[in-house]
């Protein structure tokens, strides 16, 4: 027996309504077992998360920061880095007023690298520190970066919590792009526990 055009499209009418349900049904029963592969961040997590103790915490109110550290001279390389870090700032929207972008170093630096830093954006934080705890924590840091990556990684841009707590690092030569999906995802985040 063969079924007519009428029949065939009130099954398939059915399906379309009755398929999603069956899914939902099964999805919420105890034989779906779904578990995520593992952590969606793309930079490497710092476990426990370490305060970084700067002297100037307090000119960061209550947001987020990307963290450079920058050698004593910006060579071409770190001027690039920065520059990319301009672009990620500008790329979270109207969310970038919840995150900033501080360059720290532990030696003054030219006035002519400052002035170019500045040039290429000025809404950077430029902060030199000689409090060695800083720069303790962040070697600390930077050394377990370098362990779990085999010795192939070393950090140069790190992610702070409003907190200073620092959350993620990325090796010198790390896709802007990562860390930019990371900020998006903390700052999605953050505005959720808000």
């Amino acid at each position: 027996m063969s079924l007519s055009r009428q029949q065939l499209t009130l099954l398939g009418i059915f399906a379309l309504f009755l398929g999603p349900l069956i899914l939902v049904i099964l999805m919420r029963s105890p034989w779906w077992q779904y578990q995520p592969s593992g952590m969606k961040n793309l930079g490497y997590l710092v476990q426990p998360p370490v305060q970084l103790p700067l002297e100037s915490a307090n000119e960061f109110g209550d947001r987020w920061l990307i963290l450079y550290v920058l050698d004593s001279e910006c060579d071409q390389a770190c001027i690039n880095h920065v520059t990319s870090l301009r672009q990620i700032h500008k790329a979270t929207g109207r969310k970038s007023k919840h995150l900033g972008v501080v360059l720290l170093g532990d030696t003054p630096l030219k006035p002519e690298t400052r002035s170019e830093l500045e040039s290429i954006y000025p809404e950077f934080q430029i902060i030199i520190e000689t409090n060695t705890a800083a720069s303790a924590v962040l070697d600390e840091v930077n050394a377990d970066v370098t362990a779990g990556s085999g010795g192939s990684v070393v950090a140069h841009t790190y992610i702070l919590d409003p907190m200073l707590n620092v959350i993620l690092a990325y090796g010198e030569n790390s896709n802007p792009g990562d860390i930019l999906t990371d900020i998006k995802r903390l700052l999605k985040w953050s505005e959720q526990e808000s």
